[in-house]
């Protein structure tokens, strides 16, 4: 974990100014593997229940001061989008499979890094993704069937 820092001011780009590959639209009807639903949902779905999306990331969050074992202090960043995945989403990956989903995120077109921040929360660099194209990269991440044990 870290403190966070002020820099920049990054503002998430609009259609048709940014450097998706997909959109939101592109992506909904996805069916994406989960072990908690009796039957797989789509990514449509999985964004109903209200337990995954996406938010702009303030300029305080944009840099992340952190700290190796023995103290040494560095930057993450930037960071422009933080995910939040919570109980219904749980059962679309697991945190011992052979893909970690934080990298299978960070494998996406467009997103530069990824930090799993906490249980249900990521932190991403990704300056040129807009809203719904980070979405579509989530979900794209979410289908590889590695995320899975």
């Amino acid at each position: 974990m870290g403190i966070f820092s002020t820099k920049d001011d990054w503002r998430p780009p609009q259609r048709p100014d940014c450097a998706c590959h997909e959109h939101l639209e592109d992506v909904l009807t996805l069916v994406i593997p989960s072990q908690d639903w009796d039957e797989d949902p789509t990514f449509e779905q999985l964004l109903a229940t209200g337990s995954l999306g996406v938010r702009p990331v303030n300029a305080k969050e944009r840099f992340m001061t952190v700290f190796d074992e023995e103290q040494n202090e560095s930057q993450l960043g930037p960071l422009h989008w933080g995910m939040w995945a919570a109980d219904e989403i749980y059962g679309c990956y697991d945190d011992d499979a052979e893909l970690p989903v934080d990298r299978s995120i960070a494998a996406r077109p467009g997103v530069d890094l990824v930090e799993w921040y906490d249980r249900e929360e990521f932190l991403i660099g990704a300056p040129g993704l807009c809203e719904s194209g980070m979405l579509a990269a989530i979900a794209r991440a979410l289908q590889d069937p590695r995320v899975r044990a």
